[in-house]
């Protein structure tokens, strides 16, 4: 998933609720997921912008700066 893809279902699911779908408690759930994947989706190309090469190589460093495996 990415983020406009995640952002476009968000965006459906809102304006399901606003016309008044009478599913509320439904669209509530899968608004809750997909915002959930969002900030998953954003946690991680956070972590990716931080750490670059040890994400490219899939390690990390601990604070000491030794590698986590």
């Amino acid at each position: 998933m990415d983020i406009e893809c995640s952002r476009r279902e968000i965006a459906a699911i809102e304006a399901l609720i606003r016309a008044g779908h009478p599913d509320l408690q439904g669209l509530c759930l899968a608004l809750s997921d997909w915002r959930g994947e969002l900030r998953l989706i954003e946690q991680e190309m956070a972590l990716k912008a931080k750490m670059p090469a040890a994400a490219e190589a899939g390690r990390a460093e601990g604070p000491e700066g030794d590698a986590i495996f």
